[in-house]
């Protein structure tokens, strides 16, 4: 195994690297740290490795065997100022930003105004992936996809499924999107309808919900139904069941 050692904090590629992990949602970064043995092994079978960084020998062997990227050793002193997680797992893979446009978008869409929670897009990228028909769209505020907690909750569907960031919702009216919202005053249950391609769902902020200007710019509001009493769910809840929906009904 031919690795170069790192020993010290101060070293200029050290830096670089701690900066891509610190500030992942950065313009200038231009990859994503992925860390953990098996997400990297998982992810390096369709996505080429720019980067490996280790600091045990018995996490890294399976992934050299199939791939041979730029690899370094590092002090597990300096590897855990790397790590974000709690008990790091003594290897950390870099991975080109996957870049999506329009042209990958898809006729179903989730759109995610105002969301905040890393773990909620985590894993609504999961269920779109699970689906297979869902791109996610974001408003300009909402948290980054590239962040590293819905990188680490994503596990691997942040490189399947189109997102786009920063989109107003007048554009997907542009694009001749329908555009529905969901909120506690629909009058129909989402359940109770069929619905046509080119469509996109709203789900809201996980504390205020949708805005005012969301729902008068939407073509048709529909509720989930709950028992009396509850008057909201969780939004990474809301956007599984509107996929799911879908999903078992197209």
């Amino acid at each position: 195994m031919d690795a170069a050692p790192i020993t010290s904090s101060q070293n200029p590629r050290y830096k670089l690297w701690k900066s891509y992990i610190q500030s992942p949602e950065d313009p200038n970064c231009p990859w994503i740290a992925v860390e953990g043995r098996k997400q990297a092994l998982d992810l390096s079978g369709k996505h080429r490795i720019e980067l490996l960084l280790y600091s045990a020998d018995d996490s890294i062997a399976p992934i050299l065997s199939r791939q041979s990227p730029p690899t370094f050793r590092l002090q597990s002193s300096l590897f855990s100022r790397l790590s974000k997680v709690r008990s790091p797992q003594g290897l950390i893979a870099f991975f080109r930003k996957p870049v999506w446009n329009w042209a990958d978008a898809s006729d179903w869409i989730l759109y995610l105004e105002g969301m905040q929670d890393p773990g909620n897009l985590g894993t609504l990228l999961r269920t779109a992936q699970a689906t297979g028909l869902f791109s996610l769209v974001t408003n300009h505020g909402a948290v980054s996809f590239f962040n590293s907690k819905v990188v680490r909750a994503s596990a691997g569907a942040l490189f399947q499924v189109p997102f786009l960031e920063g989109v107003p919702l007048l554009e997907l009216k542009q694009r001749d999107y329908r555009i529905i919202a969901a909120c506690t005053s629909g009058q129909e249950s989402l359940f109770h309808r069929q619905f046509a391609p080119r469509t996109a769902f709203l789900v809201g902020n996980e504390g205020r919900g949708l805005t005012r200007k969301a729902l008068e710019m939407s073509d048709d509001a529909l509720q989930i139904p709950m028992e009396a009493g509850s008057d909201s769910l969780n939004a990474a809840v809301v956007g599984s069941l509107i996929m799911y929906q879908v999903y078992l009904s197209s």
